[in-house]
């Protein structure tokens, strides 16, 4: 018996930091929207074991983020409950899409309907909270949520619009995660009044073009290391983006576009070795 699932895409409709964690993490505040793009995991049941087919997109097969899910699946639910991973990589790596994250998501999904666990059980919860923090909004299954906290506590919303319109960018390098909260922290401060006004401004968004104030925090530092990037949103914006802003915490760019051919148009005419990518709200 397999089972091919549709691990979707994100990106960040703003990301606010909020201060410092003493489990070492970071509170932020952030509108998830999943997008078209997407990769393709097929999993296959394998008694007490797991095998890895795909990219090598770690040193180790034990450190990609599918992997580590079903590690995490097999000590909820059981060691015998093992599976074969067949991956298929569309979404770029290190660029903030959540591709791993959804990847990871998908795992978990694939393995319960395996195996017969229901989707909501409490358990597949805490297994995607151990493997990201990422991974709980894409095993929610749902097209936009409001997240607090590292991630995990999650609220459905009404995101963008069906008739709008994503361009992603990806420029030929990547950013980390680990890299980006490095350069993050560097320049950061926190103050009660600050953080306020920016859990406001997403706490009353309704859904539609993301406004002014929803930024993303990651801007500031990853573009003073990469000046390209803040001179492409420009770019994406004077060619008639509505927003456009980094997608997460890595190196990639979304641009919302309300006309559909003027956004095909900007995506198919970008310059080469930068990716992009025509995506629909999904």
């Amino acid at each position: 018996m397999s089972i091919e699932l549709t691990p979707f895409g994100k990106i960040n409709l703003g990301l606010r930091i909020l201060g410092h964690r003493e489990d070492g993490y970071h509170d932020l505040i952030t509108v998830f929207q999943r997008i078209s793009l997407s990769d393709k995991v097929i999993l296959e049941k394998m008694k007490g074991r797991i095998e890895y087919d795909g990219p090598e997109l770690t040193v180790s097969p034990e450190d990609n983020l599918c992997w580590r899910a079903a590690a995490e699946f097999m000590t909820c639910f059981g060691v015998d409950m093992g599976v074969r991973i067949h991956l298929e990589k569309k979404i770029p790596t290190g660029a903030g899409i959540g591709g791993g994250s959804s990847d990871a998501a998908a795992v978990l999904r694939g393995m319960a309907m395996l195996y017969g666990i229901p989707a909501h059980h409490e358990a597949l919860s805490r297994a995607a909270w151990g493997v990201g923090s990422d991974v709980p909004f894409f095993l929610e299954d749902v097209p936009a949520a409001l997240a607090r906290g590292r991630g995990e506590k999650l609220k459905r919303v009404k995101g963008l619009s069906d008739e709008i319109r994503v361009v992603i960018l990806k420029p030929d390098f990547a950013v980390s995660t680990s890299r980006a909260y490095s350069l993050l922290d560097d320049c950061l401060t926190f103050d009660e009044k600050n953080v306020k006004i920016k859990v406001r401004e997403f706490l009353t968004y309704t859904g539609g073009k993301p406004t002014a104030q929803m930024t993303n925090d990651f801007e500031g530092p990853v573009f003073s290391v990469h000046p390209e990037l803040a001179e492409a949103r420009d770019r994406l914006l004077s060619s008639g983006a509505a927003f456009a802003g980094l997608c997460g915490s890595g190196s990639a760019l979304f641009a919302v576009f309300e006309d559909e051919t003027r956004g095909r148009e900007v995506a198919d005419r970008w310059c080469s070795p930068w990716l992009s990518y025509y995506c629909r709200i999904c």
